[in-house]
């Protein structure tokens, strides 16, 4: 029983800092999306190739990637929007292996090149506007990220105004 007992804390002790408070919120100045993000990714200035404004967070191995952004949706239909995301993300080589999506929210990944994303966007402020975030990783450490992508999916929120 105290073995057991001692394998326990060690395997859950190992897996803590993936959902302890280790965690800082970051919110969009702009328009408001807002995700947690995990204490060892430093931001690292702006996501490339997104419409609105946001920004990168990288590991501290350099290894992956955060994207976090709102954008505006200029008139589409929110579902509109997300099916040219998806289909953007094909057309840049990503082979996309799941996707779900809902009038409201959308989540979608995919592989290439050894790397891993996943992604996930909801609508905000009326249909208006979008709140995105992105995670890039190793495909070798899809293990350690999938909590971590969990997280990210079900932290995404609009924390600030409309644009």
């Amino acid at each position: 029983m105290i073995r057991v007992l001692a394998l326990l804390s060690v395997l859950l002790g190992s897996a803590a800092p993936l959902w302890a408070a280790d965690w800082h919120r970051y919110v969009n100045p702009r328009f408001g999306a807002a995700v947690d993000i995990p204490s060892d990714f430093r931001a690292d200035g702006v996501p490339a190739n997104v419409q609105g404004d946001g920004r990168l967070f990288r590991a501290a191995n350099g290894r992956s990637t955060i994207s976090v952004w709102g954008e505006p949706i200029n008139g589409l239909e929110f579902s509109d929007h997300m099916r040219r995301r998806i289909a953007s993300d094909e057309a840049d080589g990503w082979g996309v292996t799941y996707r779900s999506q809902t009038p409201d929210w959308a989540a979608w990944s995919g592989t290439r090149a050894g790397f891993v994303f996943y992604a996930k966007s909801i609508s905000t402020c009326d249909g208006r506007q979008a709140a995105n975030v992105r995670l890039v990783y190793p495909a070798l450490d899809i293990p350690r990220f999938d909590a971590i992508a969990n997280r990210l999916g079900a932290s995404l929120g609009q924390d600030g105004a409309c644009f």
